[in-house]
């Protein structure tokens, strides 16, 4: 990779982590076609770039568990997430924020996957630190919180409605 291509690469995930990061502070209405429009585009471009990054001899054993590993994880701060944030009704929509401690749990995942980005260099298992891998993570965390507030907002129009 050339420092060009870092630069480009770094610049897409700083704007998507600040993005994301400005937006769980924010009460956000829960509509279910806004909440899974961006993990499922950013899950596309990520399969898109992931599939581009992998070497011609194809993926190794390493970077296949530094990938589950990784993807596991995200879905597990994804789904804490989703337990920390905040739901309340607004007129007839509801509406959920994560807050500053939500974001901080997802700063630590991103922490955690620059680590396991560093080591998988280190281990020859370069597709793992791709951009692709990268926004795979972020689609299968966004997921992961989605699905909790879909649940916990659907428990409590069944709580409300009674």
């Amino acid at each position: 990779m050339n420092l060009q291509n870092a630069v480009v690469e770094g610049a897409i995930i700083v704007l998507v982590v600040g993005w994301i990061m400005l937006r769980q502070t924010r009460w956000q209405d829960l509509d279910p076609m806004r909440m899974w429009r961006g993990p499922i585009i950013l899950g596309v471009i990520g399969f898109v770039q992931l599939k581009s990054a992998i070497p011609a001899a194809g993926i190794g054993g390493v970077a296949i568990v530094l990938l589950v590993v990784s993807a596991a994880l995200s879905i597990a701060v994804g789904l804490a997430m989703g337990a920390l944030s905040q739901v309340r009704r607004s007129g007839e929509l509801w509406q959920a924020r994560t807050g500053w401690l939500g974001s901080a749990l997802w700063l630590v995942l991103l922490a955690v996957r620059i680590g396991v980005d560093i080591g998988a260099k280190q281990l020859g298992a370069d597709v793992v630190a791709s951009v692709g891998a990268i926004l795979i993570m972020l689609a299968l965390n966004r997921a992961g919180r989605g699905v909790v507030l879909a649940r916990r907002a659907a428990q409590s129009h069944l709580v409300t409605a009674d």
